[in-house]
């Protein structure tokens, strides 16, 4: 009876046993993937390359720090002049600290001034964080600077005429031919000190024009000024670009009369003008003629009418045009507009505030045609090289440089002060932003200074091995 009880626990034991077996194999199915079968031994196996890939997967995944530093990636502060010179000039360069009344923008209305331009910055900002928005602010305020190449152009400019010049569009010729392109788009009805760009422009050009020596040819061609600023009339203002005196040597009455005609208008196709300009010369070739372009412009081409390539074609071409770019009133965007156009026919470019800046920028003109005339009348294969001249210029660009770094590091103090005086950064942050706004600025002056430095050696040289070596670094430039 003893031997029946055991037996029948035993039965009872293996059948619950075989009942629950399906289930523990269905989860075990369920698990694995389609056609896979894990034995015991392959059991850890499976485990442990799962862990395996997992560590893996960790590894390739960026750490908090690394996600950081990525998350604020950003431009590299520059090191050098020529890198200083090589950055766009910002939006709001020059404009932090007034307003057009003159009073001080501060605290909050800086800010509001600012708008959605200025980067965010966390209440706790990491190092990474500090240098991105330091770099991202700079770029709004980053001033435009002088660097060797800007400077070679204008020493090449100076010594046009000189034989120490081996550049043929730079050696006096028989022929002086000079065209000035007006841009007559609506903007410039736009007033500077109680006159508009367009009547402070037309000013400037009469008594440039009266100035220039009798035998010079003289030409304006006028550009966007028919049609207006609207949509509808885009078509027909981006077409129109006119010739209305010239090629011939200047007469009061006619210029006045041409000039007198244009009033602004519309677009802004600054390639068309110079591409019609070239038109204009197409019979004045560089061999017998020293031929100048002026583009005169107050803002960037609203046309399609591509400025740039077409300022290169120009260029090339045996008119061996000398083309430069002043841009009036402009812009950030508007200068770095005309500042590639300009470089990219290896041009001078010049930004000019006001009617008084314009008519300097004409002085040099028609300085360089008085040393024509009397390359011309006394037959002289030489002009007088200017070492004194020179060191005058050297130390203007110098001023210039450091004097928009002052002003740039202003800017971002204000910025950040404004940001601590409103509560938006701590008084930790604000000091660790003006260390590296000191350190940054304190570096470029010094390059500046170098700079200055080694003009000043080159012009102690012989005029013409100071000029080569600029030329070699220009060349270089051009090659990198």
């Amino acid at each position: 009876m003893r031997k029946l009880l055991v037996m029948g626990l035993l039965l009872c034991t293996l059948l619950v046993a075989c009942s629950e077996q399906p289930n523990n194999e269905n989860e075990s199915d369920e698990s694995m993937e389609a056609g896979t079968v894990i034995t015991p031994s392959d059991e850890g196996d499976h485990q442990e390359s799962e862990k395996t890939e997992n560590t893996e997967e960790e590894k390739s995944q960026p750490t908090n720090d690394e996600n950081a530093t990525q998350q604020f990636e950003t431009d590299p502060l520059p090191k050098t002049v020529e890198e200083l010179t090589a950055i766009e000039q910002g939006k709001f360069a020059r404009e932090i600290f007034t307003r057009k009344d003159g009073a001080e923008r501060e605290g909050s209305e800086l800010l509001n001034f600012l708008g959605d331009d200025l980067p965010e910055l966390s209440d706790n900002p990491s190092e990474a964080e500090l240098h991105y928005f330091y770099r991202e602010t700079l770029k709004l305020v980053q001033d435009d600077y002088v660097g060797e190449e800007e400077i070679l152009k204008e020493l090449k400019f100076q010594l046009l005429g000189s034989p120490e010049i081996e550049d043929p569009r730079y050696q006096f010729k028989e022929q002086l031919n000079i065209a000035i392109l007006l841009d007559a788009s609506g903007s410039m009805a736009q007033q500077i000190d109680g006159k508009s760009k367009m009547a402070a422009a037309k000013e400037s050009i009469t008594t440039f024009m009266e100035e220039l020596p009798e035998e010079t040819n003289v030409a304006l061609r006028v550009y966007g000024h028919k049609g207006t600023g609207a949509d509808s009339d885009k078509e027909l203002s981006c077409s129109s670009s006119e010739i209305i005196y010239g090629y011939s040597p200047y007469e009061e009455a006619a210029f006045s009369d041409a000039l007198n005609s244009v009033q602004p208008a519309g677009w802004t196709p600054n390639g068309l003008a110079l591409s019609k300009a070239q038109e204009d010369l197409a019979e004045f070739k560089g061999e017998e003629n020293t031929n100048i372009v002026y583009l005169v412009s107050d803002g960037i081409e609203t046309c399609e009418t591509e400025p740039v390539k077409v300022a290169k074609q120009f260029y090339d071409s045996n008119i061996q045009p000398i083309i430069n770019v002043i841009g009036f009133d402009v812009d950030s965007e508007g200068q770095n507009h005309l500042k590639e156009i300009a470089n990219a026919a290896e041009g001078l470019y010049q930004t000019v505030q006001d009617e008084n800046e314009l008519a300097n920028e004409f002085d040099k003109i028609r300085e360089m045609a008085e040393a024509w005339e009397k390359w011309k009348v006394q037959g002289e294969q030489a002009i007088d090289l200017k070492e004194s001249q020179n060191n005058v210029d050297i130390f203007v660009y110098t001023t210039t440089n450091l004097e928009r770094l002052s002003e740039e590091d202003a800017s971002i103090d204000y910025i950040i002060e404004a940001l601590e005086s409103t509560g938006k950064i701590s008084k930790e942050t604000y000091l660790q932003l003006d260390a590296l706004n000191s350190e940054y600025h304190n570096d470029m002056n010094a390059e500046v200074e170098k700079l200055e430095d080694k003009l000043d050696d080159w012009n102690e040289n012989s005029y013409k091995e100071a000029l080569q070596k600029l030329e070699d670094k220009y060349q270089e430039n051009q090659t990198n």
